[in-house]
């Protein structure tokens, strides 16, 4: 059985920093797909669905069933996801991973607006200056990159329309997940984010069976990692910690995936990265440390 302090309100960040590891790992391992973007994303979130599917029967065996409006809500939140998975996947094939991952993660602005504005959620000053500060630090980062061509453009813009579904997506979770056991709701928002996934395949006419059996271990990988280890801790913490301090804890994401892809891809980034990456990566640690609801 497990123990009861493992998964608790009080190891929630400590969780949260092992998700930043995971889904920054993402990056690269797209990078090394040949697969069309929908296609990388459509498995990924298959195979998630799968590994947790027998967790999910097992809720609603037990009685965990949700109401049709969190049903309905849980199946706009899939949808949403399989934007943000579709537009940032494919902003890869134009810009930098340092500059897309970055990019994918402003979402900050948004959710801690509408979290203040909408659902009323105080912050600490010391918190609201954390969150000033790794958005300036992300800032820095973004402008280091100006000098890039055209397409870089289209790869910057595919990457923010990611990171306003993200920011949906993380405000939708933190609503729904303080009514609905985690293992219904992967069920149902991973489920419904790859049969949106295969519809857009489909009517595109897009290849969804790679010839190369190295996809499938990238994929697996995808699942894995970013996906189970990443985005479904992320979303069991939403029903402990606010959505601002998971939507800024995701900043890490950018510092992580540039350090593997200049490991791995040889890919360096520009100079404002070593600026930026102190920047952000202290105004997580203050989030994280009075970023608390109430306070």
């Amino acid at each position: 059985m497990a123990n009861p302090r493992l998964f608790s309100e009080g190891s929630a960040r400590y969780w949260i920093l092992l998700s930043i590891l995971a889904v920054s790992t993402a990056a690269i391992l797209i990078r090394s797909s040949n697969s069309h973007p929908l296609v990388i994303a459509f498995w990924r979130l298959l195979i998630a669905y799968v590994i947790l599917l027998p967790f999910a029967l097992r809720s609603y065996k037990e009685g965990f069933r949700p109401s049709r409006k969190d049903t309905a809500l849980m199946i706009f939140t899939g949808f949403v996801l399989s934007v943000h998975f579709a537009s940032w996947i494919w902003s890869f094939q134009y810009t930098k991973v340092s500059s897309s991952v970055l990019l994918v993660t402003t979402h900050p602005i948004f959710v801690s607006s509408v979290s203040v504005l909408a659902f009323k959620e105080r912050m600490h000053k010391l918190a609201i200056a954390g969150m000033t500060l790794a958005i300036f630090g992300s800032v820095v980062i973004v402008l280091s990159d100006i000098g890039m061509s055209g397409h870089a453009l289209v790869g910057d813009l595919l990457a923010i329309l990611g990171s306003i579904m993200a920011g949906t997506y993380i405000l939708a979770g933190s609503r729904i997940r303080k009514r609905v056991s985690l293992p219904v709701y992967a069920n149902v928002v991973y489920g419904s984010a790859f049969l949106f996934l295969l519809i857009a395949i489909l009517i595109l006419g897009i290849d969804f069976v790679p010839g190369e059996p190295v996809e499938y271990i990238i994929f697996a990988a995808l699942a894995i990692g970013p996906m189970i280890l990443g985005h479904t801790i992320y979303n069991w913490a939403l029903k402990y910690i606010s959505p601002t301090f998971v939507s800024v804890s995701l900043l890490g994401e950018p510092i992580g995936s540039t350090l593997l892809a200049i490991l791995f891809l040889g890919e360096l980034p520009w100079a404002g990265f070593y600026i930026g990456a102190p920047l952000a990566l202290s105004g997580i640690y203050l989030v994280g440390r009075y970023g608390r609801r109430g306070v």
